[in-house]
C-alpha cells in the first residue's frame, strides 16, 4: 500500500516551491543573457562555459535537492515511530528510544554532508574547475587537522565506540560524571543531555568515562516506612498483599508492573521505630506513578488498621538531684522544684537541638552531588 504524504510534508514541498521557481527563472535569465551575447559576437569566457554547461549546472543541484528531501522525509517518518513520546511526569528515567532512531539521526547528518560535497564537486567540474587537486588538497588538509585536533579525533572515536556498544540512545535517561539528563541529541563529537529542570548539558564523548543508563529493561524501586516498635508485622504483610491486588486491578498500572509489590520485612531497628521496606519492579520511567499510589494506599490502609507511623523520639536521662541539708533536716525544699524544672527544660532543649542537627546532616548528605 503506497504511503500518502502527510500534511507536514506537503506544506514543506509548498514552502520550497517558490525558491525552486526563482532559481529556475534566475538560471533562465542568465542563460538567455549569455546566449544573446554570443549571438551578438561578444565572447565572454564565463558566458561560454555557462551556456555550454547550463543543463548540468541546473540539473545537478536540483537532483541533489530532490534526493535529499526524499531521504530526509523517509528518515523523519521513521524517527517519528522510533522516538519516545515526551512525558513531563517522568522525573528521572523513561522508556528511552530505539537504537535505530539514534543511528538514523547521525545517518541523516552524514547523508546531507555527502550530498553537499558531491553536488559541489560536480558543479565545479562542470564549469571547468579541475577538482583533482581539490580532492588531494582536502585529504592533506584533513590529515593536518587530524594531527592538530587530537581532542576532536578522540571525541569522535570515543563516540563511535559508545554507539557500537549501544551505551545510550536518544530519549534515554543517563548519568555520567555527576551529570544527569535525557539524551536529546547525538552528534559526531558530543551529546546533549536535558536535565529534568530544563538545563541542557553538552558533553564531549572523550570526557565520558562510565555511563549509568536508567532507561534499560526495568527499574526496581524500594520504599521504606517507619512504624512503631509494637507493630504487628503479620498485619503489615497482609496489608501489602492487599495493596498489590488493588494495584493489579488497574489496567494502566498492571501493564507497566513487571512484578508484584512485595514486603521485605524489617530492614533496620532504631531506638524508636522499625524500618519496613517494600519493593516493586516496573518499566523504566513508570515507577513514579506507582510510587505515588503505593504511598497513598499505605497511608489509608495503615490508618484503617490502626497502625501508626513512628515519630523520632529522643530519651534524655536526668540523674536525681541529691537532697540538700535543709531537706534532710525536715525543712521544705523551696528551691527544689524550680531547679528540677530548669533541668527538664535544658534537657528538652538539648534533645530538640540534637534532632535538628541530625535532620540537617541528613539533608546535607542527600543534597550532596554524587561523584565517581
Amino acid at each position: 500500500m503506497r504511503e500518502v504524504p502527510s500534511i507536514g510534508e506537503q506544506n514543506k514541498i509548498k514552502h520550497y516551491a517558490p525558491l525552486i521557481r526563482k532559481l529556475f527563472r534566475l538560471m533562465l535569465v542568465a542563460f538567455l543573457f549569455f546566449l544573446a551575447l554570443r549571438l551578438w559576437g561578444v565572447d565572454v569566457a564565463v558566458g561560454r562555459i555557462f551556456t555550454s554547461h547550463a543543463l548540468s549546472i541546473v540539473v545537478t543541484p536540483l537532483l541533489g535537492f530532490i534526493v535529499w528531501e526524499f531521504i530526509k522525509a523517509r528518515i523523519d517518518s521513521r524517527l517519528r515511530q522510533e522516538m519516545p513520546e515526551a512525558d513531563d511526569d517522568h522525573e528521572e528515567g523513561g522508556a528511552g528510544g530505539s537504537r535505530a532512531g539514534t543511528l538514523l539521526v547521525l545517518f541523516r547528518k552524514f547523508v546531507s554532508a555527502v550530498l553537499f560535497v558531491i553536488v559541489a564537486l560536480i558543479v565545479l567540474s562542470s564549469i571547468g574547475v579541475n577538482i583533482g587537486p581539490l580532492i588531494a588538497g582536502a585529504g592533506v588538509i584533513g590529515l593536518a587537522i587530524g594531527f592538530g585536533a587530537q581532542t576532536l579525533v578522540q571525541d569522535i572515536i570515543a563516540g563511535v565506540f559508545f554507539l557500537i556498544d549501544d551505551s545510550f540512545r536518544v530519549g534515554d535517561y543517563v548519568e555520567s560524571a555527576g551529570i544527569k539528563g535525557t539524551v536529546e541529541q547525538v552528534s559526531l563529537r558530543s551529546l546533549k543531555l536535558r536535565h529534568p529542570r530544563g538545563m541542557v548539558y553538552t558533553v564531549p564523548f572523550g570526557t565520558l568515562k562510565s555511563i549509568t543508563n536508567f532507561s534499560r529493561d526495568y527499574t526496581i524501586t524500594k520504599l521504606d516506612f517507619r512504624v512503631r516498635l509494637d507493630t504487628d508485622l503479620e498485619k503489615v504483610r497482609k496489608i501489602i498483599k492487599k495493596i498489590n491486588k488493588n494495584l493489579r486491578k488497574d489496567e494502566n498500572i498492571n501493564r507497566v508492573m513487571l512484578d508484584d509489590l512485595k514486603s521485605q520485612g524489617v530492614k533496620q531497628f532504631e531506638d524508636s521505630a522499625l524500618i519496613l521496606r517494600v519493593k516493586f519492579k516496573t518499566l523504566p520511567g513508570e515507577q513514579f506513578v506507582i510510587q505515588k499510589e503505593v504511598y497513598r494506599m499505605v497511608q489509608e490502609e495503615f490508618r484503617a488498621s490502626g497502625i501508626q507511623f513512628a515519630h523520632r523520639d529522643v530519651t534524655v536521662y536526668i540523674p536525681p538531684e541529691p537532697r540538700d541539708r535543709a531537706t534532710e533536716a525536715g525543712q521544705p525544699a523551696a528551691s527544689a522544684q524550680p531547679i528540677d524544672q530548669n533541668i527538664r527544660q535544658a534537657g528538652a532543649a538539648a534533645a530538640l537541638a540534637l534532632i535538628q542537627e541530625e535532620e540537617k546532616n541528613k539533608a546535607a548528605l542527600a543534597a550532596k552531588p554524587k561523584t565517581e
